[in-house]
């Protein structure tokens, strides 16, 4: 219908013109009617004039709104009845608005006062310089261009003609500058205007550009494209089955080929193929022997290729270059939709046309490598062109090397790079490659695409980019044909979506099963030392290393006589990554080559004395040589190869281990250690009467020294951890040795020791863990161990004193509560003792003699299994209660342990005393605040008494299994506060562990975080009042004894004594020690005042004093 006949009838006054609700009706059809509406065409608006004018309106809108104005205005301006009246006078008023614009960006926001007057007249003067009306009234116009007819636009070419230069002026000003007089190496992006560099402006201006090209030329799909044929499997099947018919029914051959050439399927289903596909349709596989369908395929393709010259205007030539040009635009929306822009136009231009085209994409690629947005949007475009079919098969040898180095594209820029969008619109090229040609075409670039492809799957560094070379993979072999790319299936067998989605699988298990394949096997060795072993992230180098190590054994002599002579010569390059990337590879390698002919011993034992000639330890990039270099030589000793090393070679090496671990870098450290523990295992070989003393004052004897006495705190770090690396040939060669050791590390684990009169963590806690790898190395004495020294060099054991002093030194480690301003410093040597006492009670208990112990490991599901000597709850069970307390009372203040030995039948290292203050400190360290430190002594009790190796002498182990309730809940998250302190306040009735876990409670209760302080406090409220509610007085008085006992022990500490002030504020709140201050027996009024008295006593701290302060109340009122 004609909306001008609705318009003739429905009026609306133009005073209220602006107001949607005032709307003026009249239904009168006389032709009197109609002409007094022509005469108040000056008072009245019609229907469509009103909503194009509030579509115009809301065009400037920044919301969804502008979107749904610019559809709604170009789905009326679009009409055929409306084109006429309405376009050209829209056409007209958009190229104002884009004059006033440019007119307004080039006098800096400045109105233009020859369309001042136009643009009120319209309604618009408020939104002349807005960005968003521009926008609104581009996206109208593309709007117009996709919907509208194409003969009915071409009438109003001179409008499109004006508003065609308006928008190739706007489109350059909206494009976004490129500065090539930066003094980077890399062009910088810069616009030139704040409002016209938008990204969403710039892509609709693409938009018309695109349409408009379009619309200049006439709507066809071009002849001359590439067609692989038509994969229906609709015909596949019918094709298959007239073969069948063909060959089963000879006589009637003639007919059947008639049939055939007129399209019409003989299937016995009545299934009926499409008759009206053109020739150049068909299916590659679909031929036919008639000549007369062969003479109308050759004459349909004359007329093709006659119809495919014609002249194209100069406005296409114009869209085209405005399209190339945003490919290189910075928003990826807008190269996006330039790229598909450029295929549909390309799809109706004359084949010498397109290849100019295709040109001008492959020169923006080899002009300027190092702009990634100019790689990515040709990338799209090629895609875009392939998949239309308008990349013909003659290009490709020009288009696959650009595409195989767009794949593994990856530009460098300060401490990141750039290039993961263009290898992820590589590989959708070679996805689109595979959907559009056939087997036959791509058949000489299968290898070099299929290793670019599964090389991009396994080693590129993002994940999106890995599973799009899986996908692209996919489709190539689904598409392809497992015949082009071999061992397709089983490759993606392996390398599926979720294996490559880790990157470290991908770089170890993935890539090594990928390589068991011949075909790709060197192209991966070649690429990992090539390329992956210089990348810019150190983590990418470390993998390939990794990777390269893991692949030696698939082809040594490869590595022996190709990959390590490259390499040797590039660990002196001037490059960081070059030189750091070729040693760790290096070393990596000779780590798995097994001892064959042909390696250079020579040259590898010379490796680091060169790097140290080079003087590369020093300037950028020192740190990382250094731990390059004790990974080298770590790898070197543990090597296979037995690279033999002189004994000044093999002290050069231990002097350049030496210096670093002085080094303040803790990994370069940590490293140095490792490779000192391989390098004086391997070499330094030893008399029969031990080491000599030189190297013994060379290595145990400087090191000790050092820690003593050396105020370096970097130095002190390095030589604690260096001692427990140590062979025990070194460290134990004779019982004296072990002693010194010992006191050295006991001694720098000490919370009180000073390093150049400060207190250093680091210290502390190497040397803890230094301790507990010393137990592990050099074992602990037995009966039957003491007896086997006899023929030849063997270290001695440690004894029963020793172990003593390990588990002293263990134990006086959980308190070290030292801080400094990275915080609570202690935790760290505090989470070593724990691990520690974890390791060294399991050594203990496996060397003690004890009887029937060994039933312990069979009954592990039994909780209650049998031991030698009745522990405490046995006891009590067999009512010696009053004689068990008094014995374990008096043996506990006289510091005794509770049952005796006879130490000539049988020995013991380690008993139920050592057990309770063993399971006491992870019990304090649970009920603590530290959310890390309560998960690791989880983690250390669940091992004790929960593992499959249970410790003997476990006070009350059935109550204390109870209170854990591990049936019920296996997964303990002993993290999480809500969880951990209800388990402990059933866990503190076992009286052996009542101090350490109030002491520790204290300490949460009045702790900062809310969540420790929240949970904890409930837990400790709710265990009093269910003692008062049980008439269990005597706990009560236990627990004010247990602050009586943290308030003497810790006399003007502020750790503790802070938050204990804290929780009795708490407890004298909530009326929880109302009871046990009025008791007339009890002195815990008195006492408490007494500590109190002495704690605000020239107390300076003022949040002790204003702690202080409410507990002193409390009891005034609680008195």
């Amino acid at each position: 219908f004609d909306l001008n006949t609705i318009d003739s009838t429905i009026i609306v006054n133009k005073t209220y013109a602006n107001d949607v609700t005032v709307i003026d009706t009249n239904t009168d059809d006389d032709a009197d009617a109609d002409a007094e509406k022509k005469d108040a065409s000056s008072s009245k608006t019609t229907l469509i004039s009103f909503m194009i004018m509030t579509t115009k309106k809301h065009l400037s809108d920044a919301g969804a709104t502008r979107e749904a104005s610019a559809s709604s205005l170009a789905s009326l301006l679009s009409r055929p009845d409306l084109e006429e009246a309405e376009l050209a006078s829209f056409i007209d008023y958009s190229n104002y608005i884009l004059r006033d614009y440019l007119w307004s960006l080039n006098h800096n926001g400045q109105s233009n006062p020859t369309t001042a007057t136009i643009m009120s007249t319209t309604n618009t003067s408020t939104f002349q310089n807005s960005v968003f009306l521009v926008m609104g009234i581009v996206q109208t116009l593309a709007n117009v261009f996709k919907t509208g007819s194409r003969m009915n636009l071409m009438r109003h070419l001179k409008y499109i003609e004006l508003l065609w230069e308006q928008a190739i002026i706007l489109s350059d000003k909206a494009s976004p500058k490129r500065n090539t007089n930066s003094k980077r190496g890399f062009g910088t992006v810069t616009s030139s205007n704040n409002n016209g560099g938008t990204s969403i402006l710039r892509k609709l201006l693409v938009k018309l550009f695109a349409r408009v090209g379009c619309s200049y030329l006439p709507p066809r799909i071009a002849p001359w494209r590439y067609q692989r044929g038509r994969r229906s499997l609709l015909e596949n099947l019918t094709s298959t089955r007239n073969n069948q018919k063909k060959n089963s029914n000879s006589n009637n051959n003639d007919d059947n080929k008639n049939d055939d050439a007129s399209g019409i399927s003989p299937s016995r289903n009545n299934i009926k193929s499409n008759t009206n596909i053109a020739p150049n349709e068909k299916n590659d596989d679909q031929t036919s022997n008639n000549n007369h369908g062969e003479d109308v395929k050759n004459m349909e393709k004359q007329k093709d290729e006659t119809d495919d010259f014609f002249l194209v205007p100069d406005q296409v030539e114009d869209s085209m270059a405005q399209l190339v040009q945003a490919l290189t635009d910075q928003s990826t929306i807008v190269r996006w939709s330039a790229a598909k822009g450029i295929g549909r136009v390309t799809e109706r231009l004359p084949a010498i046309c397109a290849d100019d085209v295709l040109d001008a994409i492959l020169e923006l690629c080899t002009k300027d490598y190092e702009n990634d947005n100019t790689w990515h949007g040709s990338c799209l475009t090629l895609a875009e062109l392939a998949r239309r079919g308008l990349l013909l098969p003659k290009r490709l040898n020009e288009i696959i090397p650009i595409v195989i180095r767009a794949i593994q594209y990856d530009l460098p820029r300060g401490s990141h790079s750039v290039g993961s969008h263009v290898r992820d619109a590589a590989c959708y090229v070679c996805w689109a490659f595979a959907r559009a040609y056939a087997p036959s075409i791509l058949k000489p670039y299968v290898k070099e695409l299929s290793q670019s492809i599964v090389l991009a799957s396994l080693f590129d560094r993002e994940i999106n980019c890995r599973r799009a070379a899986s996908a692209s993979f996919q489709e190539c072999v689904g598409r392809q044909g497992a015949d082009n790319f071999k061992h397709g299936i089983a490759i993606l067998t392996t390398a599926d979506y979720f294996s490559l989605g880790n990157r470290v699988d991908a770089y170890t298990t993935v890539a090594r099963k990928v390589a068991e394949f011949d075909e790709y096997r060197h192209a991966i060795i070649d690429h990992l030392y090539d390329e992956k072993l210089f990348h810019w992230d150190i983590e990418i180098r470390k993998l390939a290393s990794i990777s390269l190590g893991m692949l030696t054994s698939l082809e040594p002599q490869y590595f022996i006589k190709t990959v390590l002579p490259n390499l040797i010569p590039l660990c002196i390059d001037e490059n960081l990554f070059v030189r750091h990337g070729a040693l760790i590879g290096i070393a990596e390698i000779i780590l798995t080559l097994e001892d064959v002919d042909g390696i250079d011993n020579e040259s590898l034992a010379q490796l680091v004395f060169k790097i140290e000639k080079e003087r590369l330890y020093r300037g950028r990039g020192g740190e990382i040589m250094r731990s390059a270099v004790s990974r080298y030589i770590e790898c070197m000793s543990k090597s296979n190869s037995n690279i033999p090393l002189t004994v000044k070679q093999q002290v050069g090496l231990l002097d350049s281990l030496d210096v670093n671990l002085k080094h303040p870098n803790e990994d370069i450290q940590n490293a140095a250690a490792v490779a000192l523990s391989a390098l004086m295992n391997e070499y330094f070989p030893l008399s029969d009467n031990g080491p000599s003393e030189r190297l013994q004052n060379r290595v145990v004897n400087s090191y000790i020294k050092i820690i003593y006495e050396d105020e370096n705190a970097a130095a002190t770090r390095g030589f604690s951890l260096a001692l427990g690396h140590l062979p025990a040939k070194l460290i134990s060669p004779t019982t004296e040795i072990l002693d010194t050791v010992i006191d050295c590390l006991s001694y720098a684990a000490n919370p009180e020791t000073k390093v150049g009169g400060q207190g250093d963590a680091e210290t502390r806690r190497n040397a803890t863990e230094s301790l507990v790898r010393v137990c592990d190395i050099v074992g602990i004495s037995t009966i039957t161990s003491n007896g086997n020294r006899m023929g030849g060099f063997t270290p001695f054991r440690m004894n029963k004193s020793q172990l003593k002093k390990v588990f002293d030194a263990l134990l006086l480690s959980m308190r070290d509560y030292n801080t400094d301003r990275r915080g609570d410093v202690g935790s760290w040597s505090r989470i070593a003792a724990m691990k520690g006492l974890v390791s060294i009670t399991f050594l203990a208990v496996k060397a003690s003699n004890i009887p029937h112990y060994d039933l312990l490991s069979e009954v592990t599901e039994s909780y209650d299994s049998p031991v030698m000597v009745p522990s405490f709850a046995s006891r009590i069970e067999c009512s010696f209660e009053v004689d068990a307390d008094n014995q374990v009372k008096r043996r506990l203040d006289n510091n005794e342990p509770y049952r005796q030995y006879n130490e000539a039948s049988i020995e013991i290292y380690f008993d139920d005393q050592l057990c309770s203050e063993v399971l006491g400190v992870l019990l304090k360290q649970l009920a603590e605040k530290l959310d890390a430190v309560r998960s690791i002594a989880g983690l250390c009790l669940e091992q004790l008494i929960l593992g499959p190796n249970i410790i003997p002498f476990v006070p009350r182990k059935t109550m204390l299994l109870e209170a854990i309730k591990y049936e019920q809940q296996p997964q303990i998250n002993w993290g999480q506060p809500e969880s951990t302190f209800p388990i402990l306040m059933r866990v503190v009735n076992i009286d052996a562990f009542f101090y350490p876990i109030i002491s520790g409670l204290v300490i949460s209760v009045g702790g900062l975080t809310e969540s420790v302080t929240k949970h904890s406090a409930k837990s400790l409220l709710d265990y009093i009042r269910a003692l008062k509610k049980s008439k269990s007085m005597v706990k009560v008085a236990k627990i004010g004894k247990a602050f009586i006992r943290l308030f003497d022990e810790h006399t003007k500490d502020g750790r503790v004594i802070l938050p204990l002030l804290v929780t009795l504020d708490k407890l004298l709140s909530h009326r929880s020690l109302d009871e046990l201050l009025q008791e007339q027996r009890s002195d815990f009024s008195n006492q408490l005042v007494a500590r109190i008295r002495k704690e605000s006593s020239q107390c300076t701290d003022i949040k002790r004093v204003m702690a202080i302060i409410p507990v002193a109340l409390g009891l005034l009122d609680a008195s």
